[in-house]
């Protein structure tokens, strides 16, 4: 026999998602309900745990769907025995006037959330299948988990939410004893343990159907629709969604607390959840401008010069501001990229310490936009694992996706596409004893699809020129958000350093991230800069990774200011030479950047040089939060 679940109500603590679960339950018309939280926390053993507060059919859809299973197909035995096509539902078609429980939202495809989504929204979707068009009206509710280590949500599917809870890890040592007490209990007598809980259980049941019952009496006045307003406009949110969840919300509200009307307690709590998923920056305040009362100040040439400005709190702010360096500075800057002038990089790096190192912390206040790598073209299948890229796979394994009629000889066969290819036309062939009869024309192949994950190739530039003005913050900080994302892909990272006359692999291609981030956090800044020798040694691991597996794609990003000072051999000129191998590097044709640090007032633009040579996209560190998208694309031709 199937083991229960653990009970709803002996779930101890996270009251919010249990409050936003009942309201999910009580009035559909909330939107549903999505629970985000660390893994471990419970939060699948809650929304599981739901299933037993309502009669309602519960149907929940694993992240290995197909879209067959979830929106529905042609019935193959109905073909078959009366030579008919006939639709069988899907798990949408199941779910009517239930609940649908998604766990791992987020490792969802993207296009299976959005259409389940979208499809609660509309009360219905159109099938095409098989040659058979029906509309199917169907009416669900979503339930969600989620964790955000394994990856986000896009915000058009997290704006779909109506209610949003985040939970967090318990941290009081009584509860952590109760949580663990309870858990062996259950796994001890599950039976005897969900018996002492069927009272809680009931009455939360009982509760919510009774909600339910009331629900369509409940009204909202003028005014409590005016304050709504009023709360989504103070949120700044986009769009009517989060004005009409949360009238929606706070008539749930009102059901579980037996009134048929609705009051302003009711909107401030169902605005704990409707709101924060939605919340944008407000814009900045315009100055106002100078009335012509307003007495003008005299003009002095005697008058002391203003005060500077205020050190900036965070690098945003200081991007956002013109430089102002002083003269020395600027002086330096200026004549970074000559070897004649870069002997005091050390010293200006660190004048305390003789050997010029420093070791600077990231800034996590850097702004990222979203990385896209250009779809590979033309070339091999690629192998490996992931979540960043998706690509279709001669291999016996992968996803699933759709059948297709063969274009040569395929043992990869499509059984159910060629079974429903070959029902229709049962009654009128001859099947000599067999149950079906198949022929040639009805067989389909499998096209299967998989996720890959890239390799990111970072080539850093660790001179006394990024420790300058601490550039290194802004460039470590921007690594970190890169690799942060590289962990919801799951793709593999890589990192080298260059600085005073040589350049290591700081880490090699690995796919721990934590490792990544503890050798970024003790790389050290200073020294001049041996650029050619950092993309040298780019090709060699380059030549590594090829050599591992032909068919990967590794993505190159390269962060330099473009200065370089210390040559490949002693007399030869460090710009060239640096230029040279980035040439080299634009043979592979693979994807890559290159992050420009340089700042000031006087710029050489020696990185701008440095990615047309590579043949890669171009980006200036104080410009990356401008950006919409951080596109990394590849030469297709020479």
């Amino acid at each position: 026999m199937k083991r229960q679940g653990f009970p709803f109500a002996a779930v101890l603590g996270m009251e919010k998602a249990k409050e936003a679960m009942t309201l999910a339950l009580v009035n559909p018309r909330a939107g549903g309900l999505l629970i985000s939280g660390a893994k471990g926390t419970g939060k699948s053993t809650l929304a599981r745990g739901a299933r037993e507060l309502t009669e309602a059919p519960w149907t929940e859809v694993p992240v290995s769907v197909t879209e067959d299973r979830l929106y529905g197909s042609i019935d193959a035995e109905a073909a078959v025995t009366l030579g008919k096509r006939k639709l069988q539902p899907g798990l949408i078609d199941e779910a009517d006037g239930g609940v649908l429980y998604v766990d791992d939202a987020n490792l969802l495809r993207d296009d299976i959330l959005a259409a389940i989504l979208t499809i609660r929204e509309a009360g219905g979707y159109r099938l095409e299948r098989d040659g058979l068009s029906d509309w199917r009206d169907t009416a669900y509710t979503v339930l969600a988990v989620m964790t955000p280590e394994s990856g986000t949500l896009p915000a058009s599917a997290l704006d779909r939410f109506g209610l949003f809870v985040s939970v967090d890890e318990e941290t009081d040592e009584a509860a952590l004893a109760e949580i663990v007490s309870r858990t062996l209990e259950f796994e001890k007598d599950g039976a005897a343990f969900r018996e002492t809980w069927t009272k809680e259980t009931g009455g939360l049941a009982k509760r919510i159907a009774e909600a339910r019952a009331i629900l369509p009496e409940v009204e909202v006045s003028d005014a409590m629709i005016r304050l709504s307003s009023v709360y989504t406009l103070k949120a700044n949110t986009a769009g009517h969604r989060a004005d009409i969840y949360l009238i929606e919300a706070a008539r749930a509200e009102a059901a579980l607390a037996g009134r048929r009307y609705v009051l302003p307690k009711d909107l401030e709590r169902a605005a704990e959840f409707v709101l924060p998923h939605r919340m944008r920056e407000l814009p900045p305040a315009e100055q106002p401008e100078p009335t012509q009362s307003e007495p003008q100040q005299p003009q002095d040439s005697r008058q002391q010069p203003p005060p500077p400005p205020p050190e900036p709190e965070n690098r945003d702010e200081l991007f956002s501001q013109p430089d102002a360096p002083k003269p020395e500075e600027t002086d330096t800057e200026a004549h970074e990229g000559n070897p004649e002038d870069h002997r005091d990089d050390e010293t200006m790096a660190n004048p305390n310490t003789q050997s010029g190192d420093r070791i600077d912390a990231a800034d996590m206040h850097v702004k990222l936009p979203p990385v896209w790598i250009e779809p590979t073209k033309g070339r091999q299948k690629k192998s490996g694992s992931g979540k960043r890229s998706a690509t279709r796979t001669d291999e016996r394994q992968g996803r699933y996706v759709r059948a297709e009629l063969p274009r040569t000889k395929t043992a990869d066969i499509a059984f159910d596409a060629t079974l429903r290819a070959a029902a229709p036309y049962q009654k009128w062939r001859e099947k000599n004893g067999l149950a079906l009869a198949i022929r040639s024309e009805d067989i389909r192949s499998k096209v299967r699809e998989k996720r890959t994950g890239n390799i990111f190739l970072f080539a850093v530039d660790a001179s006394g020129s990024m420790g300058a003005r601490e550039r290194m913050k802004t460039v470590k900080g921007v690594i970190l958000k890169i690799l942060l994302e590289a962990y919801q892909k799951r793709d593999r990272v890589g990192m080298i350093a260059f600085r005073k006359n040589q350049a290591e692999v700081l880490l090699p291609v690995t796919k721990s991230v934590d490792f990544a981030q503890k050798k970024l956090a003790t790389m050290p800044t200073g020294g001049k800069t041996p650029l050619a020798k950092g993309l040298e040694k780019t090709e060699d691991v380059l030549d590594m990774i090829y050599r591992q597996d032909p068919t990967q794609d590794p993505v190159l990003i390269v962060i330099t200011d473009g200065r370089a000072t210390t040559p490949l051999v002693p007399g030869g000129d460090a710009t060239v030479e640096a230029m040279n191998e980035a040439e080299r590097i634009a043979k592979r044709k693979l994807p890559a950047a290159v992050i420009d640090t340089e700042t000031g007032f006087v710029k050489l633009g020696l990185a701008k040089k440095l990615a047309q040579k590579m043949d890669a996209s171009y980006f200036r560190v104080d410009k990356l939060s401008e950006d919409s998208l951080l596109r990394v694309w590849r030469k297709m031709s020479r």
